[in-house]
């Protein structure tokens, strides 16, 4: 049966070669056939199992702007989209891949979807929905409209994994569409340690005739101890230790080694997983290399091989255990596709173990809080700060942004009377990046928090945990767990591409309501942390250039932050032993009312800086939707 494909032509950075599109950058670009003319669209695309799921950029080109929507991440071989096309699009591009080499990508079909059809979608899913579509378009908000659509219409419940899973599930087809890109003759070589064959043989063969569906052409010798692995080693790349029943999927070796022809310098490889449940399939998605939250709460599953040479240890489950936290962050591949299917095991809870007592004094700190009145919200955070606070060395810089209330200026003068506290006048225009970046320079401590003023501390010692952790070499900036005065999650990391910008993954539960791979409750590195509560050491900040106070003075400037110093090697991290309330931008107001027109130039520019990033977040996952705070597939 032939397949029908929408026409793609190279538009930038890919060329043809042998019937095979080949990227030669970071950012290559597609040009589409015409849609033809339809409101909103359903797409269905399909990519090489071979190939790294990220999400596709689709680009709609109008007489007045550039339109980027972010596609699904093809992890189980194609994906769906629906959404809003520009009635004035002149061209369609689209970007496939974020890398330079082989790739493969199809656009299977483009159906027409009718206002109805999308109506009708979005009140099975979310009805109150409707009205934040209808009262925007009512005052000519279309971009309001739209993305109230994508919110209610663009995720699947995990519940439904199955049934999402059969429509984008596709065959591996190793001599056509997913043809080897590297030679495999010259592909590393594989080892399985497989104990329990003799006593599981049932179970065994299930494993064993996975194997021997593999299109790899270097067959995997299995030992039943790791005395008969060791024997295998000098002649083994990578290593890995499966249980009878688990079941590989046909294309996992050629994954692999794909993977790790794309990076040389791989010590490690994981995958994700598959988990057969009371319920069903269920998936089990995983971020990259987050080493707080490995040590937290070990996600890495069985799925995960290791290269020989880091195996030092006399005994392989104990090298393997220890292997991951000494190898570098690049030594470190995640394969973000379920190559190996197995029974879910009943996990006791994990806590993480307490830190250790510090060796070194907590670092000398400086605490910005930003105002304009509002006396109300500012009473409350300075009495907890100063009275709670157990640091021994602290100071509290209050930036007056202009407060002319008889309130708010008694209150500055009683807040003097502490010698922790000192007050900036800046009655000038509000620029948050521009206040924050000299609120800094006219500071001193060795770590500087940045602090909203519609909070309030909870746990005392949360200045030495987030100074500590700010102080760590490879740490960026580093954030608290946040709460609604109601206990429930505001703040618990900040997730790239959530909403098409960023947002709060994981808000809106309790602290101890179940959250992906238990996040909410560890220690974990994330992409972004909010300014609302951001300790960062000082020379990390300075080496960045602080906040961007020319294109970012007010939205998005804290995450532009944190992806900088993310450039510089320096990662964020959410710690919620931290714990604060936060009325959320309560001295600013809500921005549930603000229309996206406010802000437009700011998301503009913080879209096209961070295109990368917001398609493809490493401590997120490429099946996740990113219009869904919890778990949901897209």
């Amino acid at each position: 049966m032939t397949r029908q494909t929408y026409a793609l032509t190279p538009e930038k950075d890919i060329i043809v070669r042998d019937g095979r599109f080949f990227s030669l950058s970071k950012e290559p670009w597609l040009r589409v056939a015409d849609f033809g003319a339809s409101r909103f669209v359903e797409i269905v695309f399909r990519t090489s199992l071979l190939d790294d799921p990220v999400r596709p950029v689709l680009r709609f080109v109008t007489p007045s702007r550039v339109i980027d929507r972010m596609l699904p991440g093809p992890v189980a071989g194609a994906g769906v989209w629906i959404g809003a096309m520009p009635a004035d699009a002149r061209a369609i591009l689209v970007s496939p891949t974020n890398a330079p080499g082989a790739f493969a990508f199809e656009i299977e079909s483009v159906r027409p979807v009718g206002l109805l059809e999308m109506l009708t979608r979005v009140w099975r899913r979310k009805p109150g929905k409707l009205w934040s579509y209808f009262l925007p378009t009512l005052f000519g908000f279309r971009a309001e409209a739209e993305n109230a659509l994508d919110w209610a219409s663009n995720w699947e419940p995990l519940d439904d994994f199955e049934t999402w899973q059969a429509r984008r599930a596709r065959r591996f087809e190793p001599a056509g569409f997913d043809a080897p890109r590297s030679d495999p003759r010259a592909g590393p070589r594989f080892a399985i340690l497989m104990p329990g064959r003799d006593v599981e043989p049932d179970r065994s063969a299930v494993t064993l005739a996975s194997i021997e569906r593999q299109s790899y052409p270097l067959r995997a010798p299995i030992a039943r101890s790791e005395e008969e692995l060791a024997s295998l080693l000098a002649e083994t790349d990578f290593v890995t230790r499966l249980q009878p029943g688990d079941e590989l999927a046909d294309h996992a070796f050629a994954a692999l080694a794909e993977a790790i022809a794309r990076a040389p310098q791989t010590k490690l490889i994981y995958a994700d997983e598959l988990l057969r449940t009371q319920r069903g399939l269920r998936p089990s998605l995983k971020p990259d290399w987050s080493p707080s939250l490995e040590a937290a709460r070990p996600y890495l599953g069985r799925c995960a091989f290791y290269a020989v040479s880091t195996l030092a240890a006399p005994e392989i489950g104990e090298a393997m255990r220890a292997a991951p936290f000494r190898l570098a962050r690049d030594e470190i591949a995640h394969l973000r596709r379920w190559l190996l299917t197995r029974d879910a095991e009943s996990e006791e809870a994990i806590v993480a173990p307490p830190a250790p007592a510090p060796a070194e004094p907590a670092p000398s700190v400086s605490i910005i809080v930003m105002t304009r009145d509002r006396a109300d919200l500012l009473g409350p955070c300075i009495e907890s700060l100063l009275r709670l606070s157990t640091h021994p060395a602290f100071e509290l810089v209050i930036v007056d942004n202009g407060s002319s209330k008889a309130e708010t200026l008694a209150l500055f003068e009683k807040a003097k009377t502490d010698p922790r506290v000192r007050l900036l006048s800046r009655p000038e225009p509000f620029n948050f990046a521009r206040l924050n970046n000299d609120a800094v320079r006219a500071s001193t401590g060795a770590v500087v928090v940045f602090l909203n003023n519609d909070t309030v501390v909870v746990s005392p010692d949360w200045l030495e945990t987030l100074s500590r952790r700010a102080m760590a070499p490879q740490t960026g900036a580093v954030g608290a767990l946040l709460l609604y005065p109601d206990g429930r999650i505001q703040h618990a990391g900040v997730t790239i591409g959530l909403g098409q910008d960023a947002g709060h993954f994981g808000a809106l539960v309790a602290p101890d309501a179940p959250s992906w791979l238990g996040r909410a409750g560890n220690a974990h590195e994330t992409s972004a942390v909010t300014a609302a509560c951001m300790a960062v050491e000082r020379r990390k900040f300075d080496s960045v250039g602080g906040f961007d106070e020319i294109n970012l003075p007010i939205e998005f400037n804290d995450t532009d932050l944190c992806l900088r110093l993310a450039e510089r090697g320096w990662t964020s991290l959410y710690v919620p032993q931290a714990r604060l309330l936060h009325y959320e931008s309560a001295s600013r107001g809500s921005a549930l009312f603000r229309p996206m027109s406010v802000y437009a130039k700011e998301r503009d520019y913080f879209r096209d800086r961070w295109r990368a990033v917001i398609r493809d977040d490493p401590y997120y996952h490429p099946a996740l939707s990113l219009y869904a705070r919890h778990p949901a597939l897209w």
